[in-house]
């Protein structure tokens, strides 16, 4: 009789300490399904200014509740909501109780709702804070400096943290000689021909393959009538790029002509012509042709090359070298195909940006359309 009384006692002792346990277990849940309510509530309803103001000055500063404010800003951010994002993301960095690493994304977001708003100086200091601190997304504020500083045309700027950037990602020197062709472009308005020649080196140094750097010291140098360093730069085009040849032949040929070179000039063209074939060189060597064995060659020249590699600016050219020698009715119908040519000519995409195929009809080294430096090129070498 006594053990059972003994047995029955355990098992109400058992019972009691289970509804106990089962009561204690219960209260973190309710936090917490109370907690995540509110949150969703938050990202879907519309919360007024003051009380997203007063939700920031009483932030809990567990993971779960930042990542929160965090996603929530950047929600605000994407719907236009930019006051509204700056008020989260600038209230959790007044918090003093801000973990550091978290306050490093708090300030990355800031700066992104500052430029966002078009408020470039306020952006501009939280960067430079953070580069300065040379935390964990010192490389992303060092970009999103660069670009307000191009924005800007502040090239000065743009190239000194540039070049703090280099350090860590060599991706970033081609943008770096585009920058210095940018100041060499403005010191040559200028007259200031040695500078501008040191900060084409300088292109050249960052970016071996930089077309334009190559461009500008060949005329710079026209300028100043150094003919053979302008015709080294001039051609050293082809080997960077050779699609770009056609871009310098008025140049090429100036400083040929200045130098008496007629014949190297020529054999240039021809290698060129053979290694890659464009109708700018075709025409440029129809000419060379004309002037030494007269109309008729030339336009046979032209005819053969047309048969192999048929395009609008070949017929253009025939068009143009038969016309003297016509009269009457074929005169007239040779202007009127003429004229229908220049207006295709006209019309025709002559450049295209690799990167997120714009076809300007001029040459832009930073594409209008994504703002890639050096990713417009002319179509096929424009054989069209």
């Amino acid at each position: 009789m006594q053990t059972s009384l003994w047995l029955l006692a355990l098992l109400f002792a058992a019972i009691a300490i289970g509804f106990l346990l089962g009561r204690l277990d219960r209260f973190p849940r309710r936090r917490k399904s109370r907690a995540l309510p509110r949150s969703v509530d938050f990202l879907l309803g519309e919360p007024s200014d003051r009380t997203l103001r007063a939700m920031v000055e009483n932030l809990d500063t567990h993971p779960d509740t930042l990542d929160t404010h965090l996603a929530l800003g950047r929600l605000f951010r994407k719907r236009g909501e930019l006051d509204r994002a700056t008020l989260i993301h600038q209230g959790m960095l007044d918090n003093s109780r801000l973990p550091e690493k978290v306050r490093e994304d708090v300030e990355l977001e800031l700066a992104r709702d500052f430029l966002s708003a078009g408020l470039f100086d306020r952006a501009e200091q939280v960067l430079q804070h953070m580069v300065d601190h040379d935390g964990r997304h010192a490389a992303v504020a060092m970009r999103h400096l660069m670009s307000i500083f191009e924005q800007e045309r502040d090239w000065h700027s743009a190239l000194a943290i540039g070049e703090r950037l280099l350090r860590r990602n060599r991706d970033v020197a081609p943008v770096l000689a585009q920058y210095c062709c940018e100041l060499a472009e403005r010191l040559t308005a200028q007259q200031e021909l040695n500078a501008a020649r040191r900060l084409l080196r300088r292109a050249l140094a960052f970016d071996g393959q930089c077309v334009r750097a190559s461009l500008l010291q060949g005329r710079l140098e026209i300028q100043a009538g150094y003919w053979d360093n302008a015709l080294r730069a001039l051609r050293r085009v082809r080997r960077q790029n050779p699609l770009f040849l056609d871009q310098v032949l008025d140049d090429l040929e100036r400083c040929y002509r200045a130098l008496g070179r007629e014949e190297d000039m020529l054999s240039f063209l021809l290698d060129a012509c053979l290694e890659t074939p464009s109708n700018a060189l075709v025409v440029r060597l129809a000419g060379i042709l004309r002037e030494r064995a007269g109309e008729r060659e030339a336009s046979l020249f032209l005819a053969q090359y047309m048969k192999k590699f048929p395009s609008v600016q070949g017929l253009n050219e025939i068009i143009e070298m038969n016309r003297d020698t016509t009269q009457g009715n074929a005169r007239e119908y040779l202007d009127t195909l003429r004229t229908l040519t220049q207006r295709l000519l006209a019309e025709r995409p002559v450049y295209h940006c690799v990167q997120c195929g714009f076809r300007p009809h001029a040459l832009h080294w930073q594409c209008p359309g994504c703002k890639g430096w050096a990713t417009i090129a002319p179509v096929s070498g424009a054989m069209v």
